[in-house]
């Protein structure tokens, strides 16, 4: 199906658990000098206007990054701080008129190291990404490549990458129930191609948790290590009530890094924190 737009969830409270997860990540590879491979199999159209119709429609950046911007933040956070101000120059403080999506955040926290390949189905979605970063893959030999292609066959014939050592971001809509067998189908063949790569995969958390019999599949696959890291907001109930993060192959530290992080990321929860049915960050 090609009906699922982000621009009306940019900026939502789990695209702030993604992406801080994910700039959190590049960070820990960059500390090994080199270039590095990231591939992003749902790149969307890249940068969201928080003042569009579709933005407007949902609110959902209310709930979202426009309830931590005021916040103070951690230095962890610094990387991801600075690819949201890096989209929004000009723009009075504390607020925001743009947000970036995962291929702006790699591009901008990797830096110059990062080899970035993006794929996108979506025709109009696809149109605008190339748009964005035309001005790069324009260039002789750029470190930018973009395909419009379907994610799954994606996966598996562009993996291994070169270089080997870097990250692979998944962020499917989950639209129809077949995606979760088949990411799950997916990811083996992956994982088989590239056991040593970094996988994010995000997920929602839906009252029937129709994502545990996926997590389960991948991880009796998985190579190494797994995270899981879990953001609930509100009751279970009619919706997505939380976010969902699996990371095969984490970076060793990055359990204690999210456990600090609790605190900031209780202010998107709209539940008390603390164990079971609470709100709040949780990793295991």
């Amino acid at each position: 199906m090609l009906s699922y737009q982000h621009g009306y969830h940019a900026g939502n409270f789990a695209d702030v658990h993604k992406h801080v997860v994910l700039t959190l990540i590049l960070a820990y590879l960059r500390r090994k000098p080199g270039p590095l491979s990231v591939l992003d199999f749902y790149a969307g159209r890249g940068r969201y206007d928080l003042h569009s119709a579709q933005a407007a429609k949902t609110g959902e950046a209310a709930t979202g990054i426009m309830r931590v911007l005021d916040q103070p933040w951690p230095a962890l956070l610094d990387d991801y701080r600075d690819a949201l101000m890096s989209v929004n120059k000009g723009v009075a403080k504390g607020t925001l008129a743009r947000y970036p999506g995962s291929p702006l955040i790699a591009r901008h926290a990797g830096g110059d190291e990062v080899r970035l390949t993006c794929c996108e189905l979506h025709p109009m979605e696809f149109s605008v990404l190339a748009e964005l970063f035309r001005p790069i893959t324009s260039k002789p030999r750029p470190r930018v490549q973009l395909h419009r292609r379907d994610a799954f066959d994606a996966m598996i014939a562009m993996l291994p990458p070169t270089p080997r050592r870097g990250l692979a971001i998944l962020d499917p809509s989950y639209e129809l129930r077949d995606d979760y067998s088949a990411m799950a189908k997916a990811l083996t063949q992956a994982l088989k191609r590239w056991s040593t790569g970094v996988y994010l995969l995000w997920y929602p958390l839906l009252p029937d948790a129709r994502h545990e019999r996926m997590l389960r599949s991948i991880r009796a696959v998985a190579p190494g290590d797994t995270l899981q890291s879990e953001l609930v907001v509100r009751k279970s109930g009619a919706g997505m009530h939380g976010s969902g993060l699996l990371v095969i192959n984490p970076p060793y530290v990055l359990a204690e890094q999210l456990a600090s992080l609790e605190s900031w990321f209780a202010t998107l929860s709209d539940l008390p924190t603390g164990q079971g049915a609470a709100g709040g960050l949780f990793a295991r």
